[in-house]
């Protein structure tokens, strides 16, 4: 198997823990408070676990491109280009992580304080952002293949 195959497996694989994450706290109103649900949400529970079965549905398909652009399951619709666009999501929703540990530093002046959750979710969604990419780049010609799943 490939560093490519690897890393988007990987990044399936962590894409899909990422969903089992959001439907388990969109069961529960208190654990989507503590990671950052909106009162509007909280206060409405059909509401809650609707937009979370409707999330973790958006990370299990982030899921499922990692695990074809592995070679693991058939080879997706738009492959390529949904890779990378998977990953620029993730790395745009992670980048405020430099800030983040920069303002920690007092190295970029910021009035609002650097939560550790926000710290932790940050960094998760630029490592998985990082790893979509490094496959994307590593594999960009298999990946134009209409038989990923053959390169293995």
């Amino acid at each position: 198997m490939k560093i490519k195959n690897y890393l988007l497996l990987l990044a399936g694989v962590l894409s899909f823990g990422v969903a089992i994450f959001q439907l388990v706290i969109s069961f529960v109103p208190k654990w989507s408070a503590f990671f950052g649900a909106g009162d509007t949400l909280v206060s409405n529970p059909l509401l809650l676990l609707v937009s979370g079965i409707g999330m973790t549905t958006v990370f299990a398909i982030c899921g499922f491109y990692g695990l074809s652009g592995g070679g693991v399951i058939r080879r997706l619709p738009l492959l390529r280009l949904g890779i990378f666009f998977i990953g620029a999501v993730y790395v745009y929703r992670g980048t405020p992580v430099v800030f983040q540990i920069l303002s920690m530093l007092d190295l970029f002046p910021s009035g609002v304080g650097v939560s550790l959750l926000s710290l932790y979710t940050s960094l998760v969604s630029l490592v998985i952002g990082i790893v979509y990419w490094a496959g994307f780049t590593i594999g960009w010609k298999q990946l134009g293949r209409k038989t990923v799943a053959a390169s293995v």
